[in-house]
């Protein structure tokens, strides 16, 4: 009885992954303050990222899905 649960989670738990290995691209976002009086701290954001998600897509990426980013602007406001 244990060695079936077992192998109903293992089962269970590959056809949940399943979409998720056929992706094209993982977005990931960025928000901080892009424009304004605290810019550079928001480009510094920036340019962590990118350098992230370019040695991460350099590899291989992530199961042969590439990283994109999508830079926003909260203009540091908290709203």
């Amino acid at each position: 009885m244990k060695k079936m649960s077992i192998l109903s989670a293992a089962i269970f738990g590959l056809m949940m992954s399943a979409p998720v290995a056929f992706a094209d691209d993982i977005t990931v976002s960025v928000v901080g303050p892009m424009t304004g009086q605290l810019a550079t701290i928001g480009d510094q954001f920036k340019q962590g990222a990118q350098a992230a998600a370019d040695a991460i897509n350099a590899a291989g990426g992530v199961n042969g899905s590439m990283i994109k980013l999508d830079i926003e602007d909260d203009q540091c406001d908290p709203k």
